[in-house]
């Protein structure tokens, strides 16, 4: 068999190496490129938010810092061309550094290495403009005794644009109403500042998973406050933190605003309902049994209570509170002095009309002369606290 020569240059194989599908080792290289990259490349991030599209998705940025969030915009782009644009005989690719990849000289078929870096850049005005400098190293066949080694420079320009959740923001959109209550009472100024700042943490989270999770306006009104909330699934996420912080019953209702243009479908607006309960610390609550206590905590998974007949405390689920049809009784606070104990009484005098009366001796220690909080429940009176 006689001397074979690359068909498109005609050097001999003894000179040029192995042939490779006809061709010499260079003519392979040149004629079956890796880096199949254009000069330029499009691309855009959020000018309100400084989101921008990862694979199709918008993501939100890892920096906000403006030259920060350009190159990471760009890289991005690069990168992402360049997964695209890499030949049909390149099976798996890794990033590494410049550095890296000089000392790279084999490596498996099928397999490129990539690096890349800026080497020119203007970004104090849009379209910002990245010039990359980038090199492929790679093995396409096994006959070949060198790698491709390909360089290219490629620019992308950064524009500005809005991205869909900004413009529906914007423009005032809202998907579902979170209405925060309290049972049978306004939310006082306590719960309010609470339930703001629990909403504020929450939706920081919700956003880093629900793009549209944004928070379109808070109204504040006599009875509660209103949210309006870019998507339903955030209302939801809203109310339940709400109701595990401070107990309470979640609804929902839905109202029909329209018919969406693209889909033909109807569209509803939810209304997400979240009322916390009436009790509040301090108050003096009965249940079904006639048994009065005052309440000491109030939370996600019921009530702590103290009866105020033996001074023991006990803690009862929400659902328990219902059974036992828990709620807060009529009282008279007042104060009292202890003018005398006896084996099984106490006499006090009221600290403002100075009348003096009997009480049980409770269980708890009392002494001459202290001065004690009083409640008076249906015509009987219970030791609240000592004062001060």
């Amino acid at each position: 068999m006689g001397e074979r020569f690359c068909y498109r240059c005609g050097i001999s194989e003894d000179e040029g190496g192995p042939l490779i599908e006809g061709l010499c080792q260079v003519c392979y290289r040149k004629e079956n490129p890796v880096l199949l990259i254009g000069d330029e490349i499009n691309t855009e991030l959020c000018q309100n938010c400084g989101s921008y599209k990862k694979r199709g998705v918008w993501v939100d940025p890892k920096s906000y810092e403006l030259e920060e969030l350009i190159f990471e915009v760009a890289d991005n782009a690069l990168l992402e061309t360049l997964e695209d644009s890499l030949s049909g005989k390149i099976r798996e690719y890794e990033v590494a550094s410049m550095e890296e990849l000089e000392n790279i000289d084999d490596l498996p078929v099928g397999r490129a290495v990539i690096a890349f870096q800026p080497i020119d850049w203007h970004i104090e005005y849009f379209p910002a403009i990245v010039t990359y400098e980038v090199r492929v190293k790679a093995k396409t066949h096994e006959l070949q005794r060198e790698l491709h080694d390909e360089r290219k420079h490629v620019t992308v320009y950064v524009r500005q644009t809005v991205c869909p959740r900004c413009s529906k923001f914007l423009g005032g959109y809202f998907e579902a109403v979170l209405q925060v209550r309290a049972d049978g009472r306004p939310l006082t100024e306590e719960e309010r500042k609470a339930i703001g700042k629990l909403v504020e943490e929450k939706v920081d989270e919700i956003m880093r998973r629900d793009r549209m999770g944004f928070i379109q306006d808070t109204i504040e009104k006599e009875e509660g406050v209103d949210f309006y909330m870019g998507s339903t699934s955030s209302a939801r996420k809203l109310a339940q933190a709400i109701k595990e912080k401070f107990g309470g019953m979640v609804s929902e209702a839905y109202e029909l605003v329209g018919i969406d243009r693209q889909t033909s479908r109807e569209t509803y607006r939810t209304s997400v309902s979240i009322r916390i309960p009436k009790f509040r610390r301090g108050d003096i609550v009965a249940d079904k049994k006639g048994k009065v206590y005052a309440v000491e905590k109030v939370d996600g998974r019921g009530l702590s209570l103290r009866n105020l007949s033996t001074g023991e405390g006990k803690h009862l689920n929400w659902k328990t509170v219902k059974q036992e049809e828990l709620d807060t009784v009529e009282h008279e606070r007042s104060e009292a002095m202890v003018t005398s104990i006896t084996l099984g009484e106490v006499q006090m005098m009221d600290m403002k009309t100075y009348e003096t009366y009997e009480l049980e001796k409770p269980k708890r220690p009392l002494r001459e002369g202290e001065v004690y909080q009083m409640v008076e429940v249906r015509g009987r009176k219970y030791f609240l606290s000592k004062e001060g």
